[in-house]
């Protein structure tokens, strides 16, 4: 999966650093589909959703820039003053990611005991 994750994201030779980003980006991806699932591991035929999960996720955060996306929270303009959001995705915004891709996990899910 690792690799594939690498190939969409367009890094052929990741740093050292940037390598264990990349692993933790990719591993959050498997636990919210294992989560959602309700299963222990990931099955072959769900290795390419999470790893279009763990994309999207590394793009919405902004891992591997120092110029992540920020949120302007607020703007005051007499003596210039400028807010911004925390740099992480909210919890929303992340279960969004898993709705994107409900169909395909659906077919994984089980049943919680």
């Amino acid at each position: 999966m690792f690799k594939k994750f690498l190939l969409i994201l367009g890094k052929s030779n990741p740093t050292g650093g940037e390598t264990e980003i990349l692993q933790f980006v990719l591993d959050l991806a498997a636990d919210k589909v294992k989560n959602y699932c309700h299963i222990e591991t990931v099955p072959k035929g769900l290795e390419n959703t999470v790893v279009r999960i763990a994309a999207d996720l590394w793009r919405a955060e902004g891992y591997g820039s120092e110029d992540r996306p920020r949120e302007v929270t607020s703007v005051k303009r007499g003596d210039v003053s400028t807010s911004f959001a925390s740099v992480s995705v909210s919890e929303t915004v992340q279960s969004d990611f898993l709705s994107k891709y409900r169909p395909e996990l659906n077919s994984f899910r089980k049943l919680k005991r």
